[in-house]
């Protein structure tokens, strides 16, 4: 999960506060939300998706709210001080406390998706650093 385009391909580290806060359901009937801010990385996310999609099989959609698109870069190992910015080495993006990370929309409606929707988003919930907590949206 990297940028297609991007204006500098090399930014500075800025604050998590200045992140956009997607604050409520758009997409789905249950999401996946932040209860404190912090940072996720791609391939955290990529896992946590893929979690989802391998419990969830074609009863429903897994929608993703945030994008890796701030770059991190790091210089190798036993370079001097000096000489520049190190390369970019892998893209994270920022969550503030209450952003939504996923969400699911359901496809067949029966009685027993919303525990299979539950129990899909625990399992993406254990792949993320950060504390989250499960949201339905279903009246």
């Amino acid at each position: 999960m990297k940028p297609v385009n991007l204006k500098y391909a090399k930014s500075q580290k800025g604050n998590i506060n200045m992140s956009i806060k997607k604050s409520n359901l758009i997409y789905g009937e249950f999401g996946l939300v932040a209860n404190e801010p912090g940072i996720l990385n791609a391939s955290q996310l990529a896992a946590a998706v893929l979690a989802l999609k391998r419990s969830l099989k074609k009863e429903g959609n897994t929608i993703l709210r945030v994008f890796t698109h701030t770059p991190v870069t790091k210089k190798p190992s036993e370079v001097r001080m000096g000489k520049g910015k190190g390369s970019v080495s892998h893209y994270i993006t920022k969550i503030q406390k209450g952003s939504f990370i996923l969400e699911i929309k359901i496809i067949t409606k029966t009685s027993a998706t919303s525990t299979l929707a539950i129990n899909s988003l625990s399992l993406a919930k254990s792949k993320l650093p950060v504390s989250t907590s499960i949201v339905c949206g279903v009246n």
